[in-house]
């Protein structure tokens, strides 16, 4: 029988900017379990009248930061988890914890030089029940952004009121999830890698699956950098970073092939990844994970895919701002709708 279990994001769950193998389980579960998980908004700090409650306060003021900007909710250990089975992580349910945000104009942001390299914050606000954010101020950042958990307190900048009436529709996703890695020690939470982490695809939201190939027993599941707003490409150097309440179902496969990275699936379609220093590596990346996936899946030949993705596939940018830049291919199922289904394919 299935649970629901409730991992609250607090200074005991939660760890600062990096992954490690070494972490210790903060929840064990079953395969098909249920948890209601929190993630926070790393960039709370940038209005912290409206961005932080107690607990997110007490994070700030106790955890430690190390090597990246964001904060992650876990490791969940899912029992019986083995390298090389799969996790499925289903979005079931989010909400934003707060109804405000905050966009970063950033120094690594992709037009950054465009803009002599200074950095501004806008905050935006959430109407629930219209199901859109937009701005209500911003202002330029008051000193370089070159640690996470900065906090501007109330008062010490300018607040400079957006009188535009913008709409955004929201788009609540975990922008890092997935499993531990193999390799031991720290590793950096800036990055997307084969195990999931900071991969930033906007299209993982509620009713969608990522699978990730497990790397260590129990898997090690986390969440964090949740967002209520990104376009393909993060342009600016950040999403609308927003802390949310979710639940999510944790699935155990067994006798399953997935091969490098994590794949999506919508329901209409799946989207392989890839990552690389350059769009040209990250774009081939994707498409021999597309290539590989559609073979194995359909048994039909290399040269069969590479025609369809040609004809049907389309490669999107997820993100160009987290060093290591992303691209996803769609592969929409309705192409291949007729033909028969390795048993062995996620």
């Amino acid at each position: 029988m299935t649970k629901i279990h409730e991992l609250k994001a607090t200074v005991e769950t939660v760890k600062w900017g990096y992954y490690d193998n070494s972490w210790e389980p903060v929840l064990t579960i079953e395969s098909g379990d249920f948890v209601d998980i929190e993630a926070l908004n790393h960039q709370s700090g940038d209005a912290p009248d409206l961005l932080f409650d107690e607990a997110i306060k007490e994070i700030y003021d106790v955890v430690p930061r190390d090597m990246g900007d964001h904060i992650i909710t876990g490791p969940i250990y899912v029992k019986n988890a083995e390298p090389d089975d799969i996790i499925e992580m289903k979005i079931i349910e989010t909400k934003p914890r707060m109804n405000y945000g905050s966009n970063v104009i950033a120094n690594w942001g992709n037009l950054s030089n465009s803009f002599n390299r200074e950095e501004s914050i806008f905050i935006y606000e959430v109407d629930l029940k219209q199901g859109i954010t937009y701005p209500i101020f911003s202002f330029p950042y008051p000193r370089p952004i070159n640690a996470p958990g900065l906090v501007t307190p109330v008062g010490s900048v300018e607040r400079i009121p957006i009188t535009e009436k913008l709409t955004i529709p929201l788009n609540l996703f975990f922008g890092v999830a997935g499993v531990l890695p193999a390799r031991n020690g720290r590793v950096h939470s800036l990055h997307p890698f084969e195990f999931g982490g900071n991969i930033d695809n906007k299209n993982f939201i509620k009713g969608t699956s990522m699978y990730y190939k497990v790397q260590v027993d129990g898997a090690g599941v986390y969440v964090g950098d949740s967002h209520f707003a990104q376009g393909d490409g993060e342009l600016s150097g950040t999403a609308i970073e927003g802390s949310l309440n979710g639940r999510i179902q944790i699935i155990l496969h067994k006798g399953k092939k997935l091969f490098e990275n994590p794949i999506l699936d919508s329901g209409e379609y799946w989207e392989t990844h890839g990552f690389g220093h350059t769009l040209d590596l990250a774009n081939r990346q994707a498409a021999l994970e597309a290539v590989d996936f559609l073979t194995h899946r359909f048994d039909i030949s290399r040269e069969l895919a590479y025609s369809t993705l040609s004809v049907k596939g389309d490669f999107h940018v997820t993100q160009v701002s987290n060093g290591i830049l992303g691209v996803h291919c769609r592969i929409m199922k309705e192409a291949y709708k007729n033909l028969e289904v390795n048993k062995e394919s996620i």
